[in-house]
Formats: C-alpha cells, structure tokens, sequence
C-alpha cells in the first residue's frame, strides 16, 4: 500500500513541475523581449557609440546607452532556478518476490498511461548507458566527462517522462560515479525515475572497491529527492508455486492415481540434480511433440563486438557447460543477448561453488536473472542438490555481522583481490592459482624463519657483546662510538 500511494504521487509532482517550467520558461522569455525592445530605442545611440575614433583633442567621448543590446540566449537570475522535479522518483526495495516488479509494472499500465513510460531491467539499461557514453567520448575527444554525461541524459529523456528501472544494482565503483551524477541530470531534465532493488540505498554497493567516494553522495540523493518505501511481505512466486504444484498434484491424484507422481516430474523438469546431462535433457524434452532438436556447435554475437562460441545450437535452443558461462569473462550485459537470441537455454554439470568462487555466483545469478526477466526457459543440471549449488557463497552474507563473522577471516579476498602489480602475469608463468599459492606459502615460511632467527640472535647472550652473528664485527655494548680505538 506504501509502494502504491507513492508511485501515484509521481504523476501529479510531474504534471506540475511541467506546469512549473512552464511559466519560467515564458517568465524568461517575456524578460528577454522587454530587454529587447528597450535595446530598439537606444539602437542609435549605440551605432553613434560604435562608429566614435576619439580624435580631436575637444571631442568628447559619446555617452554610455542606458540599455545594451541583446546578443544571443538569456537566462534572468531575478526569476530564480528552474523548478525542480520533487519528488523525483521513488525507490522501492524489498525481498525477493515481494512484488516490487509486478507493482512496477502496474503503475506502467495504468498509472503512468497518460505519459510516455521507458520500462527496461537495470543491465538493459546499463548497456545502453555505457555503449552510449563510449560513442560519445569518441566523438567529443577531450570533452569533459560531464559534458559528455549530460548529452547522454538529452538522449534518455528524450521521448521519455518516466524511466522504470527493475532490479537496480551497483555493483561496480564506474556504475557508482555514473549514477550519482546521471540521476541528478535526470531529476532538472523532469524525468522522473522508478527503481526497484533488493538493497535500501545505504546498502548500494556494500563493502565495494572505493564506496566511500560515490555511494554516500548517491544515498543522500535518493534519501533526501526519492520517495524510498520498503515492500515487506512473502515471497508469492514461492507461494504461487507450491500452490500450483498441490493443485496439479490433487487433480492427478483424483483422476489417474497410477500417475499422482507424473506432474509433480513435469511441474521439476527444469532442474535436474546429479546423474549425467545427456540423461537430464532427455528428460527435460521426452514430453515435447518435436523431441530434442539436434544441436549443432555454433557462435553468439554478445556486446562490445565479441563472439560467443556455443557448444550446441538448434531451433532457437541453446546448450552449455556451467563452465562455458559463468568462469569466463562475461558481463550481465553479455547474458542479456543469451536471452534475446534463445527461448530454451540447458545448463549443465553446475558444481558446488567454493567459497572463493564468489564470481562464478555473480555470474550464474545474473545469468538467471538475465533469462528470467526475458521469460527464457531455463534447463539446469547440476551435480549435487541446486540448493548446495551457492551454500558456500552464502557465508559472505554474514560478514562482519553482529555474529563476529569476518571477511577477511574466511580467506575469500587474499587468492582472489591481490595488491601486486604482476599478480596475473605471475599466475600465467606458473600455470594455476594452486601453484602460485604454494610457492607464496614457502616464501612467507621463509620469511619466518628469517625473522625468528634475528630474534633468537638477539636474545643471545653474545649479541649484546658484540657478535651479531653475521660475521661482521660490532661495537660492545655501551662504548663510545666517538672514540677511534671502539668505533
């Protein structure tokens, strides 16, 4: 209810803030043709002023014209800034399947009819946004960057009085400075600006590279020019779910009691849990009226003008290994042309991710993200039960919680983040993360070792009388240093 009252206020704050614009717009305009005909009536005075040479000794210089001319656009500080867009958007956040996408896309349809509504997914909207700015810096050359930023927000307001964003996420220190600055140009453009999000904007980007310089000024934003409202509730896709599996379970029941166990296998079908993938997409196609179309090795065009190879291909489905889409290189945004080009994409061998596999999680969850959002059939297979699948990762959610969970403690950061300038290179010469860490550990054994031996040297009884045990010859202790013969 929350949420609702607070998509409706956009409209109305919309509606006037245009009104607003509007009369500063004629405000000003109405000032610049009265400075403009009080110019016309000292024009003589200043073509009298412009043709003056200052000879002669006894001429004196023409008169100042009460009024200057106008030369070119104006903007009259009497009238005051232009109004802003307040509320200028508003920021729903919530768990998952609470309904913040269905309520978004109500107010879509109906509550925003009467104007024009651009509804995209955040990484839609961030590949746009980043091939956009990338066109424009090679066009602008040394331009400054917020020049450039702000031709970019002409583009996304144009044609556009409200932006729906679903499943706003930042998760990278460049998306963090965009849209700081990019909501801010939105907001004096009058486009206002619906996101919904599983984090409240204090938790944007939580325990990222650098978040104390971007996110702060992002939060205040959204605290101080959004209506932020929390969506608390169960999850109903879950719900949904079990509901209809218990309706299609009874109905079974009722009418062929030798097949009660067929539609709770055809409602599973989608995910199959350890055996091989050959027999899990058997399975998964035994009841479709073509069968398993025959795949062929094929090739993706993803963005930035890269290439995917495909290991199977066929009437608009596609087949990888997990290891073929989520330990590669691959962004959300590569995931979305997954999802425009296949209705029926199978997933298999999906192992249990390790706690410093945290990328690979990413990656695997913006590729479900990517397919459920296109409504693209999703057929997995993995090798241990697919709620094992993540259950290592998830002991990230608990760092430096009030449980005395610590990031650092758990070893995920140290292998995965180092701080040395060669650390991939060094991890190509050497072939593995395995072998690099190994020789890292005999380096700080050796290190120790070192170490405990200086100590033991100087808690010996000799070294304080002068041998240090390296060979070299060291002043007794308390000597004068200045005298030549104890030097």
């Amino acid at each position: 209810l929350g949420a609702s009252s607070a998509l409706a206020k956009l409209p109305v704050a919309l509606a006037e803030a245009r009104e607003a614009l509007c009369r500063w717009d004629a405000e000003q305009v109405r000032l610049t043709a009265q400075a403009e005909a009080s110019a016309s009536r000292v024009r003589a005075e200043r073509e009298k002023a412009s043709a003056w040479t200052g000879e002669g000794w006894f001429k004196g210089s023409p008169s100042t014209p009460s009024h200057p001319a106008v030369v070119g656009p104006m903007c009259w500080l009497s009238v005051g800034p232009p109004p802003a867009l307040k509320p200028a958007g508003c920021y729903i956040h919530g768990s998952v399947g609470s309904g913040k996408s269905t309520l978004m896309d109500l107010f879509c349809l109906f509550g925003a009819s009467k104007w024009r509504v651009r509804r995209q997914h955040f990484h839609e909207f961030s590949l746009w946004l980043h091939q956009t700015l990338h066109g424009q810096q090679r066009r602008s050359g040394d331009a400054p960057s917020k020049h450039i930023l702000a031709r970019v927000a002409d583009f996304a307001a144009e044609g556009t009085d409200i932006l729906c964003l679903d499943e706003f996420a930042v998760t990278n220190v460049a998306d963090a400075a965009i849209m700081v600055e990019l909501l801010r140009l939105l907001s004096e453009r009058h486009v206002a600006v619906v996101c919904t999000t599983n984090r409240p904007p204090d938790d944007l980007y939580k325990d990222g590279l650098h978040r104390e310089r971007y996110i702060p000024a992002l939060a205040s934003h959204l605290h101080r020019d959004f209506l932020v409202v929390a969506v608390h509730g169960a999850d109903y896709r879950d719900a949904m779910f079990r509901a209809d599996a218990e309706k299609c379970r009874s109905l079974s029941t009722s009418l062929h009691d030798t097949a009660a166990d067929a539609v709770p296998q055809r409602l599973q079908r989608v995910i199959f849990e350890g055996g091989t993938a050959e027999a899990a997409l058997g399975s998964a196609f035994a009841e479709e009226p073509g069968g398993l179309p025959d795949l062929a090795p094929g090739s993706l065009r993803i963005s930035w003008g890269r290439s995917l190879a495909v290991p199977g291909v066929g009437s608009g489905m596609a087949r990888f290994h997990f290891d073929d889409l989520c330990r590669r290189a691959l962004s959300a945004e590569d995931y979305l042309h997954l999802a425009l080009e296949y209705h029926t994409v199978f997933v298999h061998d999906v192992p249990r991710l390790a706690l410093e596999e945290h990328n690979e999680a990413r990656r695997f969850t913006n590729l479900v993200d990517a397919l459920y959002e296109h409504s693209v059939r999703m057929v997995c297979h993995s090798t241990v039960p697919i709620h094992d699948v993540l259950q290592s990762v998830e002991a990230l959610r608990d760092t430096n919680s009030t449980d005395g969970h610590d990031a650092d403690k758990l070893g995920v950061f140290e292998a995965m983040y180092d701080d040395s300038p060669n650390f991939q290179l060094q991890i190509k010469e050497l072939g593995s993360r395995e072998k690099w860490q190994e020789l890292r550990d005999r380096k700080v054994a050796e290190e120790q070792r070192v170490e405990a031996k200086r100590l033991a040297r100087l808690n010996a009884p000799a070294a304080a009388e002068g041998d240090t045990g390296s060979g070299w010859s060291a002043a007794p202790a308390g000597a004068d240093l200045s005298a030549p013969d104890q030097g």
